[in-house]
Formats: structure tokens, sequence, C-alpha cells
């Protein structure tokens, strides 16, 4: 409602909670998932996203709760946030960033899709639902008689022992970053249609052929 005497606008909480009180349980794991101070936010994904996905049904009343199992937390997270990019059945993130990316190189699509507008990686996924429930656990206890003795080092962060502080763990260290074959792909900057010289770095390096990568590519490279 609107004061007249001031020209502010004064929000009536009672009545707010009441017309959204089948979504209100869900706000808390809802803003923790999709970004806050402690846990990393998905490009794009902003929160009118968020509250349009608990309105059409979609429930996250694992995350926060001690008492979940660790595939609930996931398997609500996942279909969550994969419904936020627009694609709900997906079983993991991996798959919908990869269909995600697909679409955003379809036809006549003219440049690549930044990293960062497309769903994050299975793995690193993760890590970022473990801090989000970790932040929803805590905030979920403030009206409690205690907070649950839990290790942050268990929910995504690690510690720095030099800066005596916890840093979020982007991957578990033992998943690489990329395939090994993909780590060892290079490219060469050739442009002609011809087929390219032994100067080419790809040829010298003992490739069959140019790669999707290479400058050439596009231009019809032979070699």
């Amino acid at each position: 409602m609107e004061s007249p005497s001031q020209g502010r606008v004064a929000i009536d909480i009672k009545g707010t909670v009441k017309k959204h009180a089948e979504i209100v349980k869900e706000l808390l794991p809802a803003h923790a998932i999709s970004g806050c101070d402690t846990v990393g936010a998905y490009h794009g994904i902003g929160k009118g996203t968020v509250v349009t996905m608990l309105k059409a049904g979609h429930k996250l009343s694992a995350i926060g709760d001690v008492d979940s199992s660790h595939e609930e937390v996931m398997r609500q997270a996942t279909k969550f946030i994969s419904a936020c990019y627009g694609y709900p059945n997906w079983k993991s993130l991996s798959e919908a960033r990869l269909f995600v990316w697909a679409k955003k190189n379809g036809k006549g699509v003219t440049s690549a899709p930044k990293l960062c507008a497309i769903p994050p990686t299975t793995e690193a996924f993760q890590e970022n639902v473990k801090r989000a429930h970790y932040q929803a656990i805590i905030w979920r206890s403030l009206d409690s008689d205690g907070v649950p003795d839990l290790h942050p080092e268990n929910f995504g962060w690690k510690k720095d022992i030099s800066t005596k502080s916890l840093t979020p763990v982007a991957i578990p260290e033992s998943v690489p970053l990329a395939p090994d074959y993909i780590l060892k792909v290079i490219c060469c900057g050739c442009s002609s249609q011809n087929p390219c010289s032994k100067r080419c770095s790809c040829k010298s390096a003992g490739y069959p052929e140019c790669s999707v990568f290479c400058a050439c590519y596009s231009v019809g490279c032979s070699r």
C-alpha cells in the first residue's frame, strides 16, 4: 500500500504471506540454491524465475532438512535448477548443459555462447548444492534450540590455512577439469582453403586432420 503523506510504498507482510502461503516453506531453500552470500548463483536465472518455478509446483523440501539424504537433496535440486533453465526432465546438469550448449550453437547461430550462460557440470553443481543445503540448514535452525553441529568441509568448502578462512570447492580434486583427450586438443591458425602446410601446428603434432576449433575449418580446409 502507498502512504499518501510520504509517497512511499509499504508492504503488507501478513497479506503477502497469506497470498503466497503455498510456497512460503520453500523460500529459504530456494533463495539458497539460486544464489546468496555463501552460494554461487546461475547466470541468467533471477529470483523471479525461482518464484515462478515454486509456483509451478517444484519442491525443495529436502534442502535445509538435516535428515534428508544426499540423493534426495540432489534429486530435488537437479530438477529445480533444470526447470529454471527450461528443461525440468533432465536427470543431471551435465545432460542439461550439453543440450543447452547444442541449442545455443544451432543453425543460424554465428558465435558460441558464453560458458556462464549454460548449466554447470554435474560435479560442479553438486558442490554448490552442498553449500546451499548447509546454508538452508543454518537458516531453518535459527528458530530452534540450537544449530546442528555440522562441518563445512563436508558441505562444499575447504579450509584455507594461510587465510584462516573457508574456500568454496569448485569440483572435487579427483575430477579432471576436462577429458584427457580434450586437454590435449590443439588448433591451428591457418586460414587458407588449400591443405595446410608443414608449418601447420596440427600437422606438426601428427593430427590426421584439423578440428572444428581451427581457423581453417570454417573455410573448408581439406588437409
